[in-house]
């Protein structure tokens, strides 16, 4: 798995950032835990992936870049509007995954 420098972190994983993240490597599935990724598919800007979902190592290799980690579906919806307004204000467009792209 690849994770984003400037990991967007949720305000509720802010203490437990670290030992999630090892979890989620070692393919145990944190409880409520989402995950914002670049999408593999090209016409879509950023995916929310559940943490159960990268259980096997299989899954987990084939993950996109991770850019945010947060707990509970409402606060990853509210990451990706976060995200979103970043991304404008600092660029006037709202291409996100061009905007990660230049980063890596």
């Amino acid at each position: 798995m690849e994770w984003y420098k400037d990991l967007y972190i949720g305000k509720s994983v802010q203490k437990k950032k670290d030992d999630l993240i090892q979890k989620i490597e070692s393919g145990k599935t944190p409880v409520d835990t989402y995950l914002l990724t670049l999408p593999s598919d090209e016409k879509n800007q950023l995916e929310i992936i559940p943490a159960w979902n990268l259980k096997h190592w299989y899954q987990r290799k084939k993950c996109p870049i991770v850019v945010g980690i947060c707990c509970g579906r409402y606060e990853a919806i509210y990451m990706v509007q976060q995200i979103v307004e970043e991304v404008y204000e600092k660029t006037g467009s709202a291409d996100i995954r061009k905007y990660f792209e230049k980063q890596l």
